[in-house]
């Protein structure tokens, strides 16, 4: 249904919580049987999600709904209901001498309702693994899906369809999405652009809802001096076009060292025309998701090139950006070569197959590049050298780090995702996306024998005080 008024989420909020307030702490027993049911349903409705995913995006890969939106929702469900029990357990603490023999454990209990806004580029995953994350921790839901992805919206309304109790959908668009974000949820859960999420952060803040932000930014690439060049420009290749490059963590530039700059561009060149033989209308390639996407992305490339770089191939004999009626936003692989600060294309998030690549003196220079820019989502980088990974691994501010690889640290399901600063707040995926929606309740527990200690407090007994004082300050 499509949501109208701020009074229609109102009324879905309180839906909600009266459903949550009935049970605010379901059996591990009633959250299995939740989630296995919604796994059936997933299992069942791969290839309508598939035809759907295809219809929004007007010509998808299966590869990328299949590997890229698909099976990482279905894997991260059969991880959460494999280690549900266990992130249940209370966790016991010491309670100290002083509050001997009084016990002290944390339960990690549901927050509420959580809200979870979607973006469009991976429909199914970033829609779907979300609530099923929210609902294991015994959450209640209220899902805002993206505008810009009709058939996918309407098969996942029909998944959830049967438990409106526990999740209910929402639709609309940039002017709904505004009043979801400004709703009192217990907790807030974004996935979308940077500009995006700033405003999300602010409306949450108006009634202190806490948020998670997946956001984005300019992911790079470090190629060292001993890089395996064909193994990192087919890496690269497989992050940069997949899903067309509509990746958050996908490869958005390269600092390359001059030894291996003209190396890498002429393996990426020949990769690129021996796996795609077609270009822009080859069927392993997917679609740019609308007309504003594509029309922003040619004109990231003609700014390029206008400010002097080296664009391949060549924009003005290449493709046209007049869109074909039977694919209306095909797009290929796009390199920018010498590209300046002063260019779109080093300035915002790409969001597309298009790759500036940036020689650098030393991996020191490509290192200090990236710490004086803004936080990315993920890094890259490619060397055989365990000093470098390692000082990388411990010093390089980001979100994730894939090392001799591209996006493929965000298919471990046991392996926490999120952003920092620029790129994002809090983690989801595995344990870590369970602890984000529940809250950790610190319990202490005293039985009769402690009344004594109590008694002795109150009165401010130097019984209680000089053995305190003698065991803590000595």
């Amino acid at each position: 249904m499509q949501a109208e008024n701020i009074s229609y989420l109102n009324q879905q909020l309180l839906t909600l919580k009266s459903s949550y307030l009935e049970q605010p702490f379901p059996s591990l027993e009633r959250r299995l049987e939740l989630l296995n049911h919604l796994l059936t349903r997933l299992v069942e409705s791969q290839q309508a999600f598939v035809v759907a995913a295809d219809k929004d995006f007007n010509g998808r890969t299966d590869f990328d709904s299949q590997i890229g939106d698909i099976l990482p929702t279905i894997n991260g469900l059969k991880y959460q209901i494999k280690h549900l029990a266990t992130w249940l357990r209370p966790d016991k603490r010491h309670s100290g001498i002083a509050m001997w023999p009084s016990k002290v454990w944390v339960q990690q209990v549901p927050k509420g309702v959580v809200g979870i806004i979607a973006p469009w580029n991976y429909p199914i995953q970033l829609a779907l693994l979300p609530v099923f994350t929210a609902l294991s921790a015994g959450n209640r839901v209220m899902l805002k899906l993206s505008e810009f992805t009709p058939h996918v919206n309407q098969e996942i309304k029909m998944l959830l369809a049967d438990i409106k109790e526990h999740c209910v959908v929402v639709e609309g668009d940039h002017t709904i999405a505004a009043e979801f974000s400004s709703l009192t949820f217990d907790h807030l859960f974004f996935t979308g652009a940077t500009d995006i999420g700033r405003k999300v952060m602010q409306s949450a803040a108006n009634n202190l809802v806490p948020v998670t932000l997946e956001l984005g930014g300019k992911s790079p690439v470090i190629v060292a001096d001993d890089a395996n060049i064909e193994h990192c420009a087919t890496s690269i290749l497989l992050g940069k076009l997949t899903n067309a490059g509509q990746i958050c963590v996908a490869p958005d530039y390269v600092l390359v060292t001059k030894k291996n700059k003209n190396a890498l561009i002429d393996a990426l060149k020949k990769l690129y025309t021996s796996h795609y033989p077609s270009g822009k209308d080859d069927k392993k390639l997917s679609s740019i998701i609308s007309e504003k996407q594509y029309a922003r992305l040619h004109e990231t490339l003609h700014d390029a090139q206008e400010k002097g770089a080296v664009v391949w191939p060549d924009i003005q004999h290449g493709e046209s950006t007049v869109a074909n009626e039977k694919a209306p936003f095909r797009m290929g692989l796009y390199l920018i070569t010498n590209p300046t600060q002063d260019m779109i294309a080093l300035q915002n998030e790409i969001f597309g197959p298009i790759l500036p690549i940036i020689e650098v003196e030393s991996v020191g220079s490509a290192l200090q590049y990236v710490e004086l820019s803004q936080r990315p989502l993920a890094s890259y980088v490619f060397t055989q050298s365990k000093t470098l990974q390692d000082k990388v691994s411990q010093s390089l501010r980001t979100g994730t780090l894939a090392i001799n690889e591209t996006i493929l640290q965000v298919t471990i399901e046991d392996s926490p995702f999120g952003g920092v600063g620029h790129s994002g707040m809090g983690q989801y995926h595995g344990k870590e996306g369970f602890l984000t929606f529940s809250h950790g309740k610190s319990v202490l527990a005293s039985d009769k024998v402690a009344r004594v200690r109590t008694s002795l407090l109150l009165k401010q007994s130097k019984l209680l005080l000089d053995p305190l004082k003698a065991l803590f300050l000595k």
